[in-house]
């Protein structure tokens, strides 16, 4: 990463929630939050997080993002689930570890518009296949790759924590894209499990500057679209949670 893509983005801080892990059952453990990193402060002062559950060092390791559009708000309920249920009775391996991160843009949540707060469509800003388009409009690419604090703050954790497979919540298709190959049998999985169909969605042309472009493309990980309806109930809300929970137990296999 270049030391351009890190302006405006705050050294970590962590904040200890808990002491490891608790009962083991059968290879199995009761999750607890081991940790709140928080990787960045957005231009409005919102706070972009993430929690871990689980040991660091787990092979197996998954990252949820519940929110890159402020327009887009279920996933964040999701995230709110699975992070209830993993401090309560929920157990996943022993040799995994799951991220939660609510929402990479808070001040698009916070004002309820697709972009951050100068204007930019995060899922247009990362570095792969990236290109300046949509320029006044609700996809604005921004003037550069990586030019958003908030895409610099994943970029840097993605490449710290070397995920096995990222999962990235939307609105309001009903589908889990599962356009890049290597995703395909998760992808599959997942949506048997979460109640939508699995298919290839694309774009009109090319891609460009997507979060799960750069981790197929970088990280060579697992890395899918979770496009959920419009209006998401509770029940589809606890059903997507433990799909999330499903296939990371698969992963782990």
């Amino acid at each position: 990463m270049t030391k351009g893509r890190m302006r405006g983005v705050r050294v970590p801080l962590i904040v200890l929630l808990g002491f490891g892990l608790l009962i083991g059952v059968a290879g199995s453990v009761m999750a607890v939050p081991e940790a709140t990193e928080v990787l960045a402060t957005t231009k409005q002062g919102g706070v972009i997080n993430a929690t871990r559950f689980g040991p660091t060092g787990a092979p197996t390791k998954v990252l949820v993002i519940g929110q890159m559009h402020g327009t887009e708000p279920a996933g964040r309920a999701v995230v709110r689930n699975l992070a209830h249920r993993l401090v309560g009775e929920t157990k996943i391996p022993a040799d995994t570890v799951i991220w939660l991160i609510s929402t990479i843009n808070p001040d698009g949540d916070a004002a309820g518009t697709r972009v951050n707060a100068s204007g930019v469509d995060l899922n247009h800003n990362f570095p792969q296949d990236w290109r300046q388009q949509g320029g006044g409009t609700s996809s604005w690419s921004g003037p550069s790759a990586g030019s958003e604090s908030e895409t610099a703050a994943v970029l840097a954790f993605l490449d710290r924590i070397q995920p096995t497979a990222v999962l990235s919540f939307h609105q309001p298709f009903a589908v889990v894209d599962i356009t890049h190959e290597a995703s395909r049998a998760a992808g599959r999985k997942l949506a048997t499990w979460v109640g939508l169909p699995a298919r290839v969605v694309g774009c009109p042309g090319p891609c460009y500057g997507t979060l799960t472009g750069w981790v197929d493309g970088h990280l060579s990980a697992i890395a899918l679209t979770v496009e959920l309806p419009g209006k998401v109930s509770g029940a589809g809300v606890k059903r997507s949670a433990t799909a999330v929970l499903r296939l990371t137990r698969w992963l782990a296999r």
